[in-house]
């Protein structure tokens, strides 16, 4: 085995299990989110450490963390609606890859959240800090942030916006836009912008999109499995990946969520991602129309 992945949306942890409390372990508080977030963060290190010490000499191979990230468009042109932008993206990504290619928390996050962030011992600097050998991402969608000071509003927990009366961002999506089963806005170019930022922000380090995708209602009927909108929803995105590439983004790999219809979070089997059907009473399994349309993709080595 040559690729690890020590953690896998440490986000997604910290707020739904210990903020909003959507997820197991089902805590609700304006505190634990950070402290679980930051003891991730040291597990990821200590782990890394492990690994690097005693097997990666020998198996040649490589070991990081994924992060999980919507992109963040400002609603408006505003200077207020551009830092709020900027703000939340440091609350979502920044938050655990700014410890591991900076050496610290975004100053945003410190100066908002005072003692409620933990801070980092230099020991644990040295542990943390370059500590992955690899930008890991999963991302699925892009909302509009606008600033919130004085007139927050409330969002659904769903909505990816971690804790918003620390940031005060309001987070909506336009009306036109394309939403999958999941209520999350299909923006293939929010996916390119959020590549060049990373790019940006940490001196362009070598991205594996490690999940991108998205869920709808399948039905088996006579047999087949037709997901057009599936289908689409990956050449546009693979099209935004490949437009990041072109401006300079280091782009080394990129996964589809997911092979199969499967466990969803505390969605269970409602939720279904894969390219490939599961019969539920057989487990049969069924390739959608979108497996066979990725084949091809991956035969050609590109977009027709």
């Amino acid at each position: 085995m040559k690729n690890w992945i020590t953690i896998n949306e440490a986000w997604v942890v910290a707020i739904l299990g210990y903020g909003l409390g959507v997820f197991a372990p089902g805590k609700k508080s304006q505190s634990l989110p950070y402290l679980a977030g930051h003891n991730l963060l040291l597990a990821h290190g200590k782990a890394v450490d492990i690994y690097r010490k005693e097997y990666q000499q020998e198996q040649k191979g490589r070991i990081g963390i994924t992060n999980n990230c919507d992109w963040r468009e400002p609603l408006t042109n505003s200077a207020a609606d551009k830092e709020a932008a900027e703000r939340a993206m440091e609350f979502f990504l920044a938050w655990f890859a700014d410890p591991i290619y900076k050496g610290d928390y975004p100053e945003s996050m410190k100066k908002r959240l005072g003692n409620r962030l933990p801070t980092f011992s230099e020991a644990e600097i040295a542990l943390i800090k370059d500590s992955s050998d690899f930008f890991g991402l999963n991302h699925y969608t892009t909302m509009y942030a606008a600033d919130a000071t004085d007139k927050l509003e409330k969002g659904s927990v769903y909505g990816n916006g971690g804790l918003s009366e620390d940031q005060d961002v309001n987070l909506s999506v336009d009306p036109s836009w394309k939403l999958t089963d999941m209520q999350w806005a299909i923006v293939p170019w929010g996916c390119q912008k959020l590549l060049q930022w990373i790019a940006a922000r940490y001196n362009n380090p070598e991205i594996y999109i490690t999940e991108n995708g998205c869920a709808f209602d399948d039905k088996l009927i006579s047999g087949e499995v037709l997901d057009p909108d599936r289908i689409a929803f990956f050449e546009g995105y693979l099209s935004a990946v490949h437009g990041a590439i072109q401006n300079g983004v280091n782009v080394g790999g990129y996964f589809i969520w997911s092979l199969m219809d499967n466990f969803e979070w505390a969605s269970g089997y409602d939720k279904k991602f894969g390219i490939t059907y599961i019969e539920e009473n057989t487990l049969k399994r069924i390739a959608k129309a979108s497996a066979l349309w990725y084949a091809e993709v991956i035969r050609r080595n590109g977009l027709a």
